[in-house]
C-alpha cells in the first residue's frame, strides 16, 4: 500500500500540500499571536502613560499647593521658589494629561480627564489669588480665601476626579496584565505545539524520503537486472544479426552472379534464337508456308521482347549494385545530353520541351541522366494520335508542407523537379501502380515497352534519398515531381564510405 502511494506523483503533491498547509498554519498562528502581544503591550503603554501623567499633575497640584500654604504661614519666599517652579511645568504636564486621553480603552475616560483639567486650572488660579493676596500684604483677605468654602470644595473635587482615573486606570492595567500572562502562557503552548507538528512533519517526509529511496533502490537493481538481460539478448540479437548480414552480402553477391548469368549466358541463347531465325525468315522464307511464317514472326518477337526483359531487370538490378560513387552533378548538363540522345524522337513528333534552370547537386551521374531519359521517353511516347507533344521540365524550391512525409527533410537541403506533358494521361487510383515492376497501364500492342521504366526510375531516386509521385487524370497528361536532396550520399552509405 505505502509502495503504491509513493509510486504516485500525486500522492506527493498531496503530502508536499498538507506540510505547506501545517507549516503555514503554525506560521499564521504565531504571527497572530505576536500581533496580539504586542496590542497588549501598547495598551499597557496607553494605561501606564495615563497614569503617570495624572500622578504627576496630583503631585503638581499638592506642591503648588504646599508652596502656598508654607509661604502664607511664614511669609518666607523660599517657599515659592518650589511653588513657581511647579507652576512653570504645570501646562506641560496638563497637555501630557491631555493628550494621553485620546488613546485611552477606558469608555467616558476622556470626559473625566477634560473635567480633571478643569478643576486643576479652577484650583490653580485659586491658589495663585491666594498668594498674590499674600504678596500684596493683604493676609486677611488670603486667609478668607483659603478657609472659604470654594477652594476646599474644587480641591475635594479634583481629588475625587483623580482617584477615579487613577483607580480605573489600575484596574484596566490589571486586565491588561492578566491578558498578557495569559496570552504568553497560550504563545508558549502554541509554541510547543508548532514545534512538535513541525517536527512530526518532518519526521514522517524523512521517514517516506527514507522509504522511497529504499523503494527507488529496489527498482534500480531490478533495472538493472533487466538491463543485465537486455544486454544479453541484444548480444545474441547483434550475433543473429551479424550472422543475417552475412547471408545477405551472400545474396548480393549471387545476386550480381545471377546478373553476370543473365547479361551473358542467357542472352546467348536469345540472339542465336534470333540468329537463326533470321536465317530462316531469309533463307527459306519462300519454301514456308504462311502458317510457319506466322510461327516464326512470333518466336522473332518473343525472343526480341525476352531480351529487354532481361536488359531492363539488369538495369534495374543494378541500380544499388552497380551505382557509381556520388559527385556534384549540374543536371542542366545532364537534361542536355538526354535531350541529345532524343533528338530523333523529339524530332519525329514535333514534341516541343520546354526546360527550367537546373541546379546543381551531389548524385550519380550516369543514374540521373537514365532518370530523365525515362521520362522524357514516356512523355514522347504515350501521346493520343494528332497531339504534338508539349514538355515541361519545372525547377522549384520545396516548401515545408511538400517535404513533411520525407523523414530526412530536415538533415538536407531540396530541390523540386517536375517534368509536366500533355499526353493521354491516366486514372490517378493507378498512381502508385506504374512504379512497380513489370506494371503495364496499355497492351503491348498499343505501347511498346517492358513495364519496368518507372520502377527503375523510382529506384535510383530512393538510391538518392529523393521521393518521386505522379499526378494524373485522362486525357490531360501526367506530371511526374520529383523531391530530391542537394547534398546527400548515397541510401545506405555508412561512415567507411560503404553502401
Amino acid at each position: 500500500m505505502i509502495n503504491r502511494v509513493l509510486s504516485s506523483i500525486y500522492s506527493w503533491i498531496i503530502i508536499v500540500i498538507v506540510v505547506i498547509s501545517v507549516i503555514t498554519a503554525n506560521s499564521f498562528y504565531v504571527v497572530n499571536t505576536l500581533n496580539d502581544l504586542s496590542a497588549l503591550e501598547a495598551r499597557l503603554f496607553t494605561t501606564n502613560r495615563v497614569i503617570n501623567a495624572v500622578n504627576r499633575l496630583h503631585v503638581a497640584v499638592l506642591r503648588v499647593e504646599s508652596g502656598q500654604r508654607g509661604y502664607m504661614l511664614t511669609n518666607n519666599t523660599d517657599y515659592l521658589a518650589d511653588y513657581e517652579e511647579t507652576l512653570g511645568n504645570l501646562t506641560e504636564l496638563m497637555e501630557e494629561v491631555e493628550v494621553s486621553s485620546y488613546s485611552s480603552d477606558i469608555e467616558n475616560q476622556k470626559q473625566r480627564i477634560t473635567n480633571l483639567l478643569s478643576l486643576t486650572k479652577r484650583k490653580i488660579n485659586e491658589m495663585i489669588e491666594a498668594v498674590e493676596l499674600t504678596k500684596s500684604d493683604d493676609i486677611q483677605g488670603a486667609i478668607d480665601l483659603v478657609n472659604s468654602d470654594e477652594g476646599l470644595s474644587l480641591y475635594k473635587q479634583f481629588e475625587s476626579t483623580f482617584r477615579k482615573i487613577d483607580d480605573s486606570e489600575r484596574d484596566m492595567q490589571g486586565t491588561h496584565l492578566a491578558n498578557l500572562m495569559k496570552l504568553r502562557r497560550d504563545s508558549v503552548n502554541t509554541l510547543i505545539i508548532s514545534s512538535a507538528t513541525t517536527l512530526f512533519l518532518v519526521i514522517a517526509v524523512f521517514l517516506l524520503l527514507k522509504i522511497n529511496s529504499r523503494e527507488h533502490e529496489k527498482y534500480q537493481e531490478d533495472l538493472e537486472k533487466i538491463n543485465e538481460d537486455l544486454e544479453s539478448k541484444i548480444a545474441e540479437r547483434t550475433q543473429e544479426l551479424s550472422v543475417y548480414s552475412d547471408e545477405l552480402a551472400r545474396s548480393n553477391r549471387e545476386l550480381e552472379d545471377f546478373a553476370f548469368v543473365a547479361s551473358h549466358d542467357l542472352q546467348e541463347p536469345l540472339r542465336k534464337i534470333r540468329a537463326f531465325g533470321n536465317r530462316l525468315e531469309s533463307g527459306y522464307g519462300d519454301v514456308i508456308d504462311e502458317r510457319g511464317k506466322d510461327f516464326l514472326g512470333r518466336m522473332l518477337n518473343a525472343a526480341e521482347r525476352m531480351s529487354m526483359l532481361i536488359s531492363d531487370l539488369l538495369a534495374f538490378s543494378r541500380v544499388s549494385t552497380r551505382g557509381k560513387e556520388f559527385a556534384d552533378v549540374d543536371l542542366n548538363s545532364a537534361l542536355a545530353s538526354v535531350l541529345d540522345d532524343l533528338e530523333i524522337a523529339i524530332d519525329e513528333k514535333s514534341a516541343t520541351i520546354n526546360t527550367d534552370t537546373m541546379p546543381t547537386i551531389r548524385g550519380d551521374k550516369s543514374q540521373l541522366e537514365q532518370v530523365f531519359l525515362n521520362l522524357l521517353s514516356n512523355a514522347l511516347k504515350f501521346q493520343a494520335d494528332g497531339v504534338t507533344p508539349h514538355i515541361d521540365v519545372l525547377f522549384d524550391v520545396p516548401n515545408e508542407s511538400e517535404l513533411q512525409d520525407i523523414t530526412q527533410s530536415d538533415e538536407y537541403t531540396w530541390s523540386k523537379i517536375s517534368i509536366k506533358d500533355n499526353g493521354i494521361g491516366f486514372e490517378q487510383s493507378f498512381a502508385e501502380k506504374i512504379f512497380a515492376p513489370f506494371q503495364r497501364l496499355h497492351g503491348r500492342s498499343e505501347y511498346k515497352g517492358t513495364g519496368i521504366g518507372l520502377a527503375v526510375v523510382r529506384r535510383i531516386i530512393e538510391r538518392h534519398n529523393g521521393q518521386i509521385s505522379a499526378h494524373s487524370s485522362p486525357g490531360e497528361g501526367a506530371t511526374f515531381t520529383i523531391l530530391i536532396p542537394n547534398n546527400s550520399e548515397p541510401f545506405g552509405y555508412n561512415n567507411n564510405g560503404d553502401s
